[in-house]
């Protein structure tokens, strides 16, 4: 058989595998995302339940979580250069080695620091910081070794599997609590640790084995002055700008400067709902525990649904997305705030606000890591990820007092009202501003031309 008779049906078994391959890098990124998932949900709650024993004050419970969040915000600020010049999946694979040791550290019966509050904060406030650089660590992989199809494929995956995740993990961590009290918890968390630290292992082993097609056009995870074969040539600075230098391009740039206020406004609004949710259902709606508890399985369906969504969407659909999305998580507030007094509405609106809520979120986060500059992919999600927390920080803190000063139904229907402006907003973010999102003075100027 000559050569040329030779190419084509090794091109139609490439088009034949790669669906199957494709299938697989799901199935493979569905169980790290689902091992993580229940680890976190463990391990959360076995420290919250620590602090508790050890102190008597629920107040405790609220210093482990501030503490957490803060550490975050550091993290955020610090890992993001780190990651930008050197290597993400190495540091993926130290996050879970820390975590893996600090559970069993406290796991294995070390009373001295199982019984001490000051060591479950630090143990709790260590595990935060290197969980999120790890995840700051996987944002910035993905796109390095996924084009941006697979990205969007593997990330609504990866969101559908988390929220159905968040259904399970608390009767599961519930679980493992009442047959292993205390610290021993905790042992359970680190199997599930070393569980996803495999499963990472044999999806990066599907990814080296997909089609090319399926690889981004450049592929930065490489050691400085290193190029990858076949990578296209683009004028990049030898040494990466710092942390002021991509805040400044953040601020100057007028497509990221209505970029980061859109989205400050919005996820202030979603995250200050979602987290006040038992909140409303238990005080404006006078609900039992028990009962408002399992009436937020809804806004977890309706965020499984979400992830299905943008998996669906294809890169060019996230930009939409923003706006509808918005829009829809406005009008499930709004008819909370109204008519949720008959459960079956609430119940409907709780669906609506977790379908936009997943939607939004991951569309937003797929932006950033399809438009921002790849080599300083870190940097610019940790400064763009800060200023999200800070200001959803405030706003979670200011929504307590407004519950207490004027009552559910007012909050909101200001963060309803607030959500469906916010939609308006996006809808003013034309294709000038997503064409702008990528042609600041740090992103790379294609090789050809004309400086």
């Amino acid at each position: 058989m000559s050569a040329t008779e030779e190419k084509p049906r090794t091109g139609r078994a490439a088009l034949e595998s790669a669906p199957r391959w494709l299938t697989l890098l799901l199935v493979v990124f569905a169980a790290l995302v689902l091992s993580r998932s229940m680890s976190e949900g463990i391990y959360d709650i076995a420290f919250a339940n620590l602090a508790l024993d050890l102190s008597g004050l629920v107040s405790t419970v609220g210093l482990v979580y501030c503490v957490g969040y803060g550490v975050e915000v550091v993290a955020s600020v610090a890992a993001g250069p780190l990651l930008d010049r050197g290597n993400p999946r190495a540091v993926l694979v130290v996050a879970y080695l820390v975590k893996i040791g600090v559970f069993v550290l406290i796991g294995i019966g070390s009373s001295f620091l199982s019984s001490h509050l000051w060591a479950i904060v630090v143990a709790a406030a260590t595990v935060d910081l290197v969980h999120h650089i790890g995840e700051m660590a996987l944002f910035v992989l993905l796109p390095r070794i996924l084009d941006a199809k697979t990205l969007v494929r593997v990330q609504g995956i990866g969101g559908t599997i988390r929220s159905a995740s968040e259904l399970l993990s608390p009767v599961v961590a519930g679980l493992v609590i009442a047959l292993m009290p205390g610290s021993r918890a905790l042992l359970v968390a680190a199997g599930l640790q070393v569980l996803a630290l495999a499963v990472f292992a044999a999806f990066v082993a599907v990814v080296a084995r997909g089609p090319r097609s399926a690889q981004p056009a450049s592929v930065p995870d490489r050691g400085p002055g290193e190029e990858a074969a076949g990578e296209p040539a683009a004028q990049e600075p030898a040494v990466l700008p710092g942390r002021r230098v991509v805040a400044r391009t953040l601020v100057t740039s007028p497509a990221w400067r209505r970029f980061l206020t859109f989205h400050a406004l919005t996820v202030l609004a979603l995250s200050t709902v979602i987290l006040s949710l038992l909140s409303l259902m238990r005080e404006t709606f006078e609900m039992s525990p028990a009962r408002a508890g399992s009436f937020l399985a809804f806004s977890t369906i309706g965020a499984v649904i979400g992830g299905l969504v943008v998996a669906k969407a294809g890169p060019e659909g996230i930009y939409s997305s923003l706006r509808w999305a918005t829009a829809l998580a406005g009008a499930g507030t709004l008819t909370a705030a109204l008519l949720g007094g008959t459960q079956w509405i609430l119940a409907a609106a709780l669906i609506l606000f977790g379908l936009g809520f997943t939607v939004y979120l991951r569309s937003a986060g797929l932006l950033v890591q399809l438009r921002a500059p790849a080599a300083l992919l870190g940097t610019w999600h940790g400064l763009l990820d800060a200023v999200i927390r800070i200001v959803s920080a405030g706003a979670i803190l200011a929504t307590g007092f407004l519950f207490d000063r004027f009552g559910g139904r007012p909050v909101y229907l200001f963060f309803g009202a607030l959500l469906l402006l916010t939609a308006a907003l996006w809808s003013t973010f034309g294709a000038r501003d997503r064409e702008d999102l990528g042609t600041t003075a740090l992103h790379p100027v294609p090789a050809g031309s004309v400086s």
